[in-house]
């Protein structure tokens, strides 16, 4: 295989003049957060330092400033994270500095019904810092702690009338690795950065990431806020973060899938090369990183790693046991001598190793992240990485036009930026999906309590006229309203009725969810480790035993490639049919976009004009239909997956068909 070897000077963080109370000499990134909050001058602050430079480490230092310079009150700090391990991270990280500390997660919130809402609420006024992730914000300002019981009200809840109470209780948010997140997700962010900025003046907001999304900061500009970006030199000398890196990209063919596991293994054999390099870094006490991109070559490659080398293995993947998320983090690492693990190694596990093998990830985010994983305060380290045909042709003919032995950090990061492609950030769809989200959180202000919520209410509706999209949703909303107070059918037929009425209530819905949709079942494998996962990736990528009863899954092996055993679901955000009654025609190609990639809107489209042509006889009021029609078509462009709320699954085992599988 074709391959191409550089070097990459080690990455120093030189120290600033501020020396904190604690005795810590802060780098420049860290001079901003050891300040009283409350005077920056800036809305939002951008924070883009390299993996390793201690952003975790400095986000309690606002709360420390306070205390050093002898405050009556303290400050409070929000930081929101993607994943809960990561936010189990941070925690470990402040608590070391004496930091009081809440992690606010689904877990973590132990009370049912009513009083979940105001558990939340306690939790972050008895903290200094709360951390939490996307999701909990997400349910709260949609009203989700709110929601009645069947024929019922919303509820009020005591000491926390909406989620205004909880952010009127912060002076500042941080949202850590916010690249991760795709353009409804940051429409999400926005609005709520603009609804608290509405209502509370001294919250300061920092985005801190690696990789920072320039389209959102443009985004920002465009929209008045005022921001600054604040970026961390490097140098030859200071603190090390990351040793000197000799990476070889090796070219990798269409015929092994641009896949990492192809060059590791021949016919579920390691390579004898690849034996050897292993073995001789067992032997000098060096540990190994793998990342793949394919959760599913993770798995089949403990196998054959177990079956040729003596070693102990850790497969640190979203797909991980209860057992191993019980014990101690550092003592697992210390005892592994090989760690195989997926994207999951782009957030927060330091990793102390010197030698890697890894798939690139699909975009210049992805790559920038795993390698800042390797070599973490040593001298030296070796990765061999695999990348696609283009990239490599790209790099090769750039790197030749530099023609140096070695690149420093940042020319480094300038050849990587034109040898790869980044994920395309769809900049045009943020202000409608603003615009959406904007209109959820309105709407249901006013559903659970129109009276005590209305002065607020009636400050944020300033923003309506920044998001124009906001009314195609407004509008919408209005006509499903006279629809379900038509009780003597004079505008349509009660079935069509409650088709409308049971499809709005799982569109609103949606937008309490954060992230896609999914089944979530145990997972037991074997030997009896259990965890739990999205039933769609482990039927498609693994041999099983279903226990429906007890939605139960028992993994029996991992399949070489994956297949497509899943092949449709219920759902009742379509109008049309629940799911396909056969595997032929339109319905199998158009599950198979939903299932398989993300043209969602494109099938909501082609459903609901089936939908028009057999319903519309239904309805007595026709210039009625026309309009409701015109103003559901406008919501094409925000159908995406997270607007499918998934009932079941229906699934081909190669011997029944549409076997619903809950």
């Amino acid at each position: 295989m074709e391959s191409l070897k550089l070097k990459v000077s080690k990455k120093c963080l030189p120290f600033g003049d501020k020396v904190i109370k604690q005795g810590f000499r802060l780098h420049k990134f860290q001079e901003i957060f050891y300040s009283d909050v409350a005077e920056l001058e800036k809305d939002v602050y951008f924070i883009a330092a390299p993996t390793g430079a201690g952003k975790t480490f400095s986000f309690a230092f606002p709360i420390l400033y306070a205390k050093d310079n002898n405050y009556l009150t303290s400050k409070r700090g929000l930081i929101v994270v993607p994943t809960n391990a990561l936010a189990e991270d941070i925690e470990k990280t402040l608590k070391e500095q004496g930091i009081k500390v809440e992690v606010i997660t689904g877990k973590t919130l132990t009370k049912k019904g009513k009083e979940r809402g105001e558990e939340l609420i306690e939790k972050l006024k008895n903290c200094e810092i709360a951390i939490t992730n996307p999701d909990i914000l997400n349910y709260m300002i949609n009203s989700g702690y709110h929601l009645p019981r069947k024929n019922e009200k919303f509820r009020h809840l005591k000491g926390f009338p909406d989620w205004s109470a909880f952010f009127n209780a912060l002076d500042y948010v941080i949202f850590d690795e916010y690249h991760l997140y795709d353009e409804e997700q940051i429409a999400n962010i926005l609005i709520w950065f603009l609804m608290t900025k509405e209502l509370f003046k001294q919250i300061k907001w920092f985005f801190v990431s690696a990789t920072p999304e320039e389209n959102l900061i443009e985004f920002l500009n465009e929209n008045g806020i005022t921001l600054e970006i604040i970026e961390q030199p490097l140098s030859s000398e200071g603190r090390v973060i990351q040793g000197e890196m000799e990476i070889e990209f090796i070219k990798i063919s269409k015929r092994i899938e641009r896949s990492l596991f192809g060059y590791l293994v021949e016919d579920g054999r390691l390579k004898e090369n690849i034996k050897d390099i292993i073995e001789k870094a067992i032997s000098n006490n060096e540990k190994i990183l793998i990342i793949f991109n394919s959760l599913r070559d993770a798995m089949r490659m403990k196998y054959v790693i177990e079956n040729e080398i003596y070693a102990e293995v850790w497969v640190n993947t979203g797909l991980q046991t209860r057992e191993e998320n019980n014990n101690n983090l550092d003592e697992i690492i210390s005892k592994t001598d090989i760690i195989i693990t997926t994207s999951k190694a782009e957030v927060g596990v330091n990793y102390p190793v010197s030698l890697c093998f890894m798939d690139s990830g699909l975009y210049l985010r992805n790559f920038m992240q795993r390698i800042g994983r390797v070599g973490r305060g040593m001298e030296k380290c070796k990765i061999y990485c695999t990348i696609t045909t283009k990239i490599f042709n790209n790099l090769e003919k750039q790197f030749n036009e530099i023609k140096k032995e070695e690149l420093d950090y940042y020319e480094f990061v300038d050849l990587m930026k034109k040898a790869f492609e980044d994920r395309e950030f769809k900049k045009d769809k943020v202000p409608k999906f603003c615009g959406a989200v904007l209109w959820s959180v309105l709407s249901s202000m006013e559903e659970y309590n129109k009276k005590l919520t209305y002065q607020r209410k009636e400050k944020l509706e300033n923003l309506r006229d920044k998001f124009p999209y906001y009314w195609v949703l407004y509008h919408i909303n209005e006509k499903i309203k006279r629809i379900e107070d038509d009780e003597d059918e004079e505008i349509v037929d009660e079935d069509i009725r409650e088709e409308l009425l049971k499809w709005w209530r799982s569109f609103k819905n949606s937008f309490r969810r954060f992230r896609e949709d999914s089944v979530i079942w145990r997972v037991i494998y074997e030997d009896g480790k259990e965890t739990e996962y999205d039933l769609l990736w482990i039927l498609d990528n693994a041999f099983v035993e279903v226990d429906r009863e007890n939605r139960i899954v028992i993994i029996k092996d991992f399949r070489e490639k994956r297949e497509r055993v899943v092949r449709g679901v219920v759902t009742f955000s379509l109008l049309d049919k629940d799911y396909p009654s056969t595997i032929g025609g339109t319905d199998k190609g158009e599950w198979f976009k939903f299932l398989y990639s993300d043209y969602v809107g494109d099938i909501f489209l082609q459903k609901f004009e089936s939908w028009k042509i057999y319903k519309e006889k239904y309805f007595e009021d026709k210039t009625f239909f026309e309009e409701l029609v015109k103003d559901i078509e406008l919501l094409v462009p925000i159908y995406s997956k997270k607007r499918i709320e998934i009932f079941d699954l229906v699934v081909d085992f190669g011997e029944i068909w549409c076997d619903d599988i809950l």
